[in-house]
């Protein structure tokens, strides 16, 4: 069946409102993405075991042993991967203790200050800026020891639950204050662990195990240097394009195409719960490439060409970049339904975001960057 040569159209340029309105339905459901365990937080547990495991029954039973698993397990030879939910009041106890570090840390640069101050006051003894500094550095050291102990009468109190009563500590030693922090959560952390591991010998058998514990704070900070990753592939795409072309019209084009690809996975993360995650950042970074692989197909055959006219390029181009996208969407629809069958999170994960970018990038790509680019070239041949 012959494709209709689309950018024949007077109007073809209005083909760029599909994109857009894609766009804008994409940016309501973004709010909605959850965050997965390795950028919130949690505890992945790999489990050695030879026996023969239901991997749906056996997230059941973990969701039913420790509350507020919310379990995501896969199967591969010889073992099994668990990671369930940071425990919430690890969690909220982590903030706690991370807010006594951030005091020790303050108080101790205060202290490096104070004595150097100090031993500058012994040269100058009448030196009231001196005198003034030092109150002002001997007045932040005990606000940061207020800070501190605040922090951490909350911290213990949190982790009364697993600790029972908390110790008592000297108030106005920021060290002491600072190792009774750090302790008490490794020790929490500790007994919380054992609680796991010993739900998990009740549910199966399993003759060694590895667990990770990463917190909240190490998956926020996982979660930004994700997002400056996914920043720095853009800027030098974009970097990469403006070189090839020379002019910021195809080059913002090859970009809005790329950008638009992630912006509607992202949308549909959203609408059927995929969360965000390690895995599916991966996804998106491989749709970054794929994006500007048909993008840069269209552009360049359009503008660097000489055959033929710029719509018939354009339209032979189309078909060509097609047949490619729909190869790879058929390649991770099977990927996507073998992983949904044996319940693998991470390929289902990857599968689904790349899978939703290819065909958001069939209607970008040429609905969108080529009717931009193609608009761009006739502009440029009529120009005097």
């Amino acid at each position: 069946m012959q494709l209709p040569n689309i950018y024949e159209m007077k109007n073809y340029k209005l083909l760029i409102v599909i994109p857009i309105a894609m766009l804008l339905v994409s940016l309501v459901f973004i709010p909605k993405i959850q965050l997965d365990q390795s950028l919130k937080g949690g505890v992945n547990i790999q489990l050695q075991t030879n026996s023969v495991v239901d991997v749906r029954a056996l997230t059941s039973s973990i969701d039913s042993k420790i509350p507020g698993a919310q379990a995501s397990v896969s199967q591969s030879i010889g073992g099994i991967s668990i990671t369930i939910a940071a425990n919430g009041t690890l969690a909220t106890a982590s903030q706690y203790a991370s807010h006594v570090y951030t005091g020790y840390g303050n108080y101790s640069n205060a202290a490096v200050l104070l004595a150097s101050y100090q031993a500058g006051l012994k040269q100058q003894p009448n030196n009231q800026t001196l005198v003034s500094i030092i109150n002002g550095l001997q007045t932040n050291q005990t606000r940061y020891l207020s800070q501190m102990n605040t922090n951490l009468t909350k911290e213990l109190a949190t982790l009364s639950a697993f600790s029972g009563s908390a110790p008592k500590y000297n108030s106005s030693n920021a060290q002491q204050m600072y190792g009774l922090a750090q302790s008490a959560y490794v020790n929490a952390s500790s007994i919380y662990k054992n609680r796991v591991i010993t739900a998990l010998h009740g549910i199966l058998s399993f003759t060694s195990y590895s667990y990770n514990d990463v917190t909240p704070t190490l998956g926020s900070f996982f979660l930004s240097e994700m997002q400056s990753i996914i920043i720095a592939a853009f800027v030098l795409v974009a970097i990469a394009v403006l070189v090839i072309f020379r002019t910021p019209v195809p080059s913002l084009a090859v970009v809005f195409s790329s950008a638009n690809d992630i912006i509607v996975a992202l949308g549909v993360m959203g609408i059927v719960g995929i969360p965000l995650g390690v895995a599916s950042i991966g996804g998106i970074l491989m749709l970054i490439g794929y994006s500007i692989d048909t993008a840069l197909l269209s552009s360049i055959r359009i503008l660097k060409r000489s055959e033929d006219t710029p719509v018939i390029r354009a339209y032979r181009t189309m078909k060509t970049g097609i047949t490619m996208t729909t190869a790879a969407i058929i390649t991770f629809a099977i990927l996507l339904v073998v992983s949904y069958v044996a319940f693998i999170p991470t390929y289902f994960e990857i599968a689904g975001v790349v899978l939703a970018g290819l065909i958001a990038d069939i209607f970008t790509t040429w609905f969108g960057n080529t009717p931009m680019v193609l608009a761009y070239k006739r502009r440029k041949e009529l120009a005097p």
